[in-house]
């Protein structure tokens, strides 16, 4: 139902938005193009800086909600900070819509690079978007309630009076603020928790969600002719406009909100004056924010990467300052919808009488068509440069360019060369992050920015059907070329327009999609030639056969993932060549969301972090991975008790066999008996996906190292290995339960010996997990987590042991994180995560070493 409901939201969309379109062309029919355009000139321009003003202050008002959330999730930031986060995300969320998904992932990129962790943004996002919904009911239900507009008779709403309404909003608010006073337990339900925040902190978000909204509707009421409608009633109006605006899904309200608007206020002033005091707020409030904002974002990538650099060293040297790829990818989107809404209106006749002494009709002509064109292909062309496609950035800088000069042509529209201009130089000095070499309609298109698209491209139908509607229709309007024929014109450019985005469109539709695996008889083969040529033992996990593949176009390298309800959890970075990783990565992404699944990297290195910051996903740090320096390896060099351990039972007779693959098959019987029997004694099963697993066909990919005392088999291992003689490390650790638990040790210095008499150059002894909390990407809150976890856990992890047993080997430690949406979708995410790796974060890989439970043998050593 939930996948249902999301893939028909955006025909919701596309419904309201047409509805809008067609209630305004009602109400407009007896007015021309022209009035409306002069009515912009009729607001006093003291109105317009009180407007601006005010607009100021309420996207400072807006920051307050942010501020707030960071003092609920218990945490400290500089005003400063909090201000430039909360300032782009809503400029962001007003403009796109959807302000959890647009404006709540741009703050999720700003709070993590300043160590932020996901589950603390989403808190943070949350919380403020609650807060706006409490001042919404607070201002909505006083002004229903003491000021209840009048609505036009033929109005339906569904209650007896707005004053209902109002009265039910104001019960919320104050069953909220009493239940912040009382309730001090956590709510829970599933996978979700919420706790009430203390009594002035409610308070707060009562009072400062309230005063933002009252200054968002002045920004409005101070444009109209004063002495008409009183402000309070006018506030009821333009509340219920937003709300209808926000459920619409279009982005930013448009149209929908204007509808509502023009529906109330058209009782009081010509129906072509409300439009026109509508549009300079729409670019008051929404349009002048969202460009600052885009200046202010890329101030803040700037401090990102320079300060990313500061920290990763020379891995992070490729982080250079650059303005993100959304960003610019949402600029070159809207150059495209000016084009074609300037290709929809009436040219200034100044300007054209002054054009055409140095112009030739034929040019104008021709370049008012091939301007709505090139307007069509950059709102497609946007979308190919979010996946930073460099095909899509070669030809967008080619089509700026041709936009700017065509622009100037066809009517001397020097204020859309400008805007142009400026993308255009913007995306010069970013060339070197569009650099995938994938095709440039490889990626599918998200059903939102679909919809984006197609309401644009209405629009400039709408628009241009509006202002020729006192034009005659004619048959000889298409070949009617003159001066003065903009509606010729226009309707050439328009069927142009429209043509290319349906054959754009069709050949997205007929282009056979990717496969989700190369999914034959032969992939565990191929996998295991990628893995023959990997520097890291890991990638060996794919041979258990229990995840996808998703292997490259060259089949040279793969990413390994398993699926579990809505998320698709890839295990560790790409394997294979580096070269092909960030295409790799870029599509598993672009598979998910194509399949509207969630993407989850876990146990990623910090080599590829840039990519995944770049696709909007935050990170979460879940350990660190032990290695052991085997070109420098002296067993004098080890801890004494494993030394010990180690020489006294090879003195009590204890023999370790290295048994190559090709002879193990006859192993496998009394082996499984072994491997059954510690399994019960330890009273634990078999894990998988990122541990191995006692299955035959998996065990018969690897040497198999035998522990025999006096000729009796009592416990193995299998040898993972990673190509070019880089890395090796033991799996499963399995042996019969009247044996010592050193044997573990016994096991794991042989194993260390003989990579080192066989020249690899590391030993990979797993991950530690909650370890290296010190690292500066964590956030005070997170580190106090970890803290907390790591040192109370040790009761029942035995987070403690796990660390201070690899100690004893003195390896050099790497971070591993998880990478992952850190939005509404990541409790669920942790959820999935969690059954997928049987018992958490902690269990695979990170809390065993080859299986074998370090907390279980802690407890099993102090009984004895």
């Amino acid at each position: 139902m939930k996948k249902l409901l999301k893939k028909i939201t955006p025909f919701i969309s596309i419904i309201f938005f047409g509805f809008a379109l067609w209630y305004l062309d009602q109400e407009l029919q007896n007015y021309q193009f022209s009035e409306i355009t002069a009515q912009l000139s009729e607001i006093p321009n003291l109105h317009i800086g009180v407007s601006l003003f005010l607009s100021f202050l309420s996207y400072i008002l807006l920051t307050g909600y942010d501020a707030l959330g960071v003092e609920y999730i218990g945490e400290d930031l500089e005003v400063g900070k909090i201000i430039r986060a909360g300032y782009v995300g809503y400029a962001f969320s007003h403009n796109m819509g959807m302000a959890l998904l647009t404006g709540g992932s741009i703050r999720y990129r700003i709070y993590s690079a300043w160590g932020f962790s996901g589950m603390q943004v989403t808190q943070i996002v949350g919380f403020s978007a609650f807060t706006l919904w409490i001042g919404f009911c607070a201002v909505g239900g006083l002004a229903l309630l003491f000021a209840t507009p009048s609505l036009p008779g033929d109005v339906v709403v569904p209650f007896v009076s707005l004053r209902v309404l109002g009265i039910v909003l104001l019960v919320m608010v104050v069953g909220y603020v009493w239940a912040s006073a009382v309730v001090k337990k956590e709510l829970s339900y599933r996978d979700w928790s919420f706790t009430f925040p203390h009594l002035g902190l409610s308070l707060k978000q009562v009072a400062i969600a309230s005063v933002d909204w009252l200054l968002a509707a002045s920004v409005l009421y101070v444009l109209l002719p004063g002495g008409e409608i009183s402000f309070f009633s006018f506030v009821g109006i333009f509340l219920l406009a937003q709300i209808a605006g926000l459920f619409s899904q279009v982005p930013g309200g448009l149209g929908v909100f204007e509808s509502v608007m023009l529906l109330y206020l058209s009782n009081f002033l010509p129906a072509s004056q409300v439009l026109g005091i509508l549009v300079v707020y729409r670019i008051i409030y929404y349009i002048l924010p969202l460009l600052v904002a885009l200046i202010v974002l890329g101030y803040q990538e700037y401090q990102v990467n320079r300060q990313a650099v500061h920290k990763l060293g020379e891995k992070a040297t490729n982080w250079v300052p650059r303005v993100v790829p959304q960003v610019l990818s949402f600029s070159v989107f809207i150059g495209g919808a000016i084009l074609l809404f300037s290709g929809a209106v009436p040219s200034e006749v100044p300007r054209m009488q002054w054009l055409q002494h140095f112009v030739p009709l034929p040019v104008i002509e021709m370049s008012h068509f091939l301007a709505s064109i090139i307007g069509a292909a950059l709102l497609v062309l946007a979308g190919a440069l979010q996946r930073r496609v460099d095909a899509a950035y070669h030809l967008t800088v080619g089509l700026l360019v041709f936009g700017v000069l065509f622009s100037l042509l066809k009517g001397g529209d020097y204020e859309e060369a400008s805007i142009l201009a400026v993308m255009l130089v913007a995306l010069l000095f970013c060339k070197k992050e569009f650099h995938r070499k994938a095709p440039l309609f490889s990626g599918q298109y998200s059903a939102r920015w679909l919809t984006m698209i197609f309401i644009v491209l209405l629009s400039a139908v709408w628009l241009g059907a509006f202002a020729y509607q006192h034009v005659e229709y004619q048959s000889d309007l298409w070949w009617e070329f003159t001066l003065a024929g903009d509606a010729p014109r226009y309707l050439r450019a328009t069927v142009a327009a429209l043509g290319f985005a349906v054959i754009v469109g069709l050949v997205k539709l007929l282009r056979p999609g990717r496969p989700h695996t190369l999914a034959a008889a032969n992939e565990i083969e191929l996998a295991e030639q990628v893995i023959e040529r990997d520097d890291r033992v890991l990638s060996n996990l794919a041979l258990l056969g229990d995840k996808k593949l998703l292997f490259s176009d060259s089949r040279r390298s793969f990413i390994m993932y398993r699926r579990e309800r809505r998320s698709w959890i890839a295990l560790g970075d790409p394997v294979g060549p580096s070269e092909e990783a960030e295409e790799l990565i870029w599509q598993f992404y672009e598979l998910c969301t194509g399949e509207q699944m969630t993407p989850v990297y876990y146990q990623v290195g910090s080599d590829y972090m840039d990519i995944y910051m770049d696709l909007g996903l935050t990170f979460f740090k879940i350990g660190e991975e032990g290695r052991v320096d085997l070109e420098s390896f002296e067993e004098a060099s080890l801890d004494s008790d494993l030394y010990r351990n180690y020489r006294r039972l090879e003195e009590a007779g204890y023999e370790w066999e290295l048994v190559p693959p090709g002879k193990t098959k006859s192993y496998l019987p009394v082996l499984k008996t072994i491997s059954g029997e510690n399994l019960q004694d330890q009273k634990r099963k078999e894990a998988g996906f990122s541990v191995g697993r006692f299955d035959e066909r998996y065990l018969l990919h690897f040497p198999i190292a035998l522990v025999r005392k006096k000729g009796k088999l009592v416990g193995f291992s299998n040898i993972l290995r990673s190509g070019n003689g880089q890395e090796l490390s033991t799996d499963l650790l399995r042996y019969r339960s009247a044996e010592p638990h050193s044997i573990i040790d016994f096991m794991i210095l042989n194993t260390m010996r003989w990579g080192h008499q066989h020249g690899y150059k590391w030993f990979n002894l797993g991950m530690a997990p909650f370890s290296g909390r010190d690292e500066d990407y964590a956030s005070p809150g997170w580190k106090k987590l970890t803290n907390f976890v790591f040192t109370y856990g040790e009761n029942l992890y035995g987070y403690r042991s796990i660390r201070a047993y690899k100690q004893k080997f003195h390896p050099q430690w790497e971070p591993r994180y998880l990478v992952c949406k850190a939005g509404w979708t990541l409790p669920g995410t942790l959820s999935n995560l969690s059954k997928v790796v049987s018992g958490g974060l902690v269990n695979p890989v990170s809390g065993k070493i080859g299986g074998y439970s370090l907390k279980q043998k802690k407890k099993q050593e102090s009984g004895r």
